[in-house]
């Protein structure tokens, strides 16, 4: 992936395939179940680049990137791949707090270091659980040492509030048609 640009994002290499189908029902778009998966979801974002940080780049710029872009968390990156990531929560306990200046702190003072990760090819449920049980907002994506992509619980939720509906529709869908054939016997 090469060294990011202080304050950059790098280019995201193609999603693999996906490893499960999402199921149909009689209707006339694909809805997606419970069998989707992480690449699933960030297909869905849209996602094609992925902010990133140096672990040497000062917080002050990291927090200046995460403001721009609207951002809650970046990634922290050197050439090797993932190092660490660096949420709002983490600037509020590490710097703000202890009264340290972010204009003259690096980034690998305040980051999350090693954060879990989930891959690609993994059930989006599974991600859920890990940022449930580990009380982390969010999830970097990544495939072979290589990121992909990060999912934040808004993600989540999202995913999971359309499934939902689709099941609870065509749950409805279903009871109206058994109740309609029953009317015509």
């Amino acid at each position: 992936m090469g060294k990011p640009r202080h304050g950059g994002h790098s280019k995201l290499p193609p999603l693999p395939r996906r490893a499960t189908h999402a199921i149909r029902i009689e209707s006339t778009r694909e809805t997606t179940m419970f069998l989707d998966t992480v690449s699933d979801l960030l297909l869905h974002q849209g996602a094609s680049a992925v902010d990133v940080v140096a672990p040497d780049a000062t917080v002050a710029d990291a927090v200046r990137l995460m403001n721009r872009k609207r951002a809650r968390a970046v990634l922290v990156v050197n050439g090797a791949g993932l190092e660490g990531i660096l949420t709002g929560r983490d600037v509020l306990q590490k710097i703000v707090e202890p009264g340290l200046d972010a204009a003259h702190t690096a980034v690998r003072a305040a980051m999350t270091v090693r954060p879990k990760t989930v891959r690609p090819y993994e059930p989006a449920a599974r991600a859920r659980d890990l940022m449930l049980r580990g009380g982390f907002r969010h999830l970097p994506v990544v495939d072979g040492g290589t990121v992909r992509g990060v999912l934040s619980m808004g993600d989540l939720n999202d995913w999971l509030t359309r499934t939902l509906r689709t099941q609870a529709g065509g749950a409805l869908m279903a009871v109206k048609s058994m109740g309609m054939s029953n009317r015509c016997r």
